[in-house]
């Protein structure tokens, strides 16, 4: 799996109570075995994360179109928690016109956010185009341990997967950021606090990149960065 994201491990004392972000989504051609994710991640040293992503994974849904979804654990992925609703956990919003896994059309730019109801304690999820997202559904504060309360970490990139004898799929358009053509971003980047309001990110956080050859992630600048990487790179 190769991957490049920005992180925030804030530690025990950190306070997270929601991300927001704008980013683009690209379709492309893929086979069994590849997959490519852009996304969101939310969670607690103690708890593990829940997410919220945006990808293509034809060994998921049988087709090689972009989809959202979803995805929790409490326990760092060791034993508990699933896509989507392929288990007990995620709870669709009254009314909802998307649930996870949706397929995501057309392919352009997309608002998730992810938030902790101050008063429920649940974990909402908000997705939707020209930057108005409604709520999707929320996973319930008794999932969980420590994120009932707070999370102490977040990050958001992107990753590829690919089986042994395969190419690996291009990250975000497929676009290393500063290369011919237009990389991938993330923008309206922001912290959401305890009580709704949000704050822009305006300083840089760091990188975890698993291969600067093939991708990249740029500093973050004005709430926002470019990411990326090329097919068949690794």
């Amino acid at each position: 799996m190769q991957y490049e994201t920005h992180d925030s491990w804030g530690g025990p004392d950190a306070s997270y109570y929601g991300f927001h972000v704008i980013t683009d989504v690209y379709g492309h051609e893929l086979k069994r075995g590849q997959l490519t994710r852009s996304g969101i991640w939310v969670g607690h040293s103690g708890d593990g994360r829940k997410s919220s992503y945006n990808g293509i994974a034809p060994e998921k849904y049988g087709d090689s179109h972009p989809h959202l979804f979803t995805y929790w654990t409490r326990d760092g992925y060791e034993s508990t928690g699933c896509y989507n609703m392929d288990c007990p956990g995620f709870i669709a919003a009254s009314g909802a016109t998307v649930t996870p896994g949706a397929l995501i059309n057309p392919s352009s730019k997309v608002t998730l956010r992810v938030l902790k109801d101050d008063q429920s304690g649940h974990w909402w999820v908000y997705y939707g185009f020209n930057g108005v997202p409604t709520a999707v559904g929320y996973y319930p504060k008794s999932l969980f341990t420590n994120m009932a309360k707070k999370a102490n970490q977040f990050s958001f990139g992107g990753f590829v997967f690919a089986e042994r004898a395969l190419p690996t799929p291009p990250l975000g358009s497929g676009v290393l950021p500063g290369g011919k053509g237009r990389a991938a971003s993330f923008t309206d980047l922001r912290l959401i606090e305890r009580d709704g309001r949000s704050s822009p990110i305006m300083k840089d956080l760091p990188t975890v990149i698993s291969n600067n050859k093939c991708y990249s992630i740029t500093p973050i600048v004005n709430s926002g960065c470019f990411y990326g990487g090329p097919r068949g790179c690794v």
